[in-house]
């Protein structure tokens, strides 16, 4: 009998790691009371995410690629700059078109979106005036399915830090460079 005794307190040892090892990665995470995502997992996240082409412009199409994340100090919105092509006819005018869009947090999934994508930024060579405003109001609806519809981050719920973390959120903004997901203190 007296063999089970250290045989179980070395069980409860290594189950105790375990638990321990297994929080460690969303912990690490979780400082302060807020979650810091880079700006590289981002990135990552979305550049799977394009090309995107729109033909749907009357004569045209509109083609998107080498997304960038761009986060803003203090800004709650996430901002995205991406090389173009309008190809019109046998004539392709290349540059670059900015947009910003305000993430979204859904509790029941613990993911952010990004939403109300405006365009800040527009210049694609010898691009006539009066087409300009076709294009920009063509951009979001263009970026829709790679940016809105898919979460550009999941919080993982696989700990128990992750799930309370999860349930806590309180907001997010860009800070240090850094996607800041603020959480709500126990009783808020």
């Amino acid at each position: 009998m007296t063999t089970s005794i250290p045989r179980l307190a070395l069980l409860a040892t290594a189950l105790l790691t375990a638990v321990a090892l297994a929080t460690c990665g969303m912990a690490g995470r979780i400082q302060d009371g807020h979650i810091d995502v880079e700006q590289a997992e981002l990135q990552a996240r979305i550049a799977p995410r394009f090309p995107v082409r729109n033909c749907k412009l009357i004569v045209a199409c509109l083609e998107l690629v080498n997304p960038a994340v761009v986060l803003t100090e203090g800004s709650e919105r996430v901002g995205f700059t991406a090389d173009a092509v309008l190809s019109a006819g046998k004539r392709d005018r290349p540059g670059r078109v900015g947009f910003t869009g305000l993430l979204r947090y859904s509790p029941q999934a613990g993911q952010l979106y990004v939403d109300d994508l405006q365009v800040t930024t527009l210049e694609l060579e010898g691009l006539p005036e009066n087409y300009a405003g076709v294009i920009r109001t063509a951009v979001p609806g263009l970026t829709r399915d790679a940016l809105q519809r898919m979460p550009i981050y999941t919080i993982n719920t696989s700990t128990a830090k992750g799930a309370l973390a999860k349930a806590t959120v309180k907001n997010v903004k860009v800070v240090n460079g850094k996607l800041r997901i603020y959480l709500t203190e126990a009783g808020e």
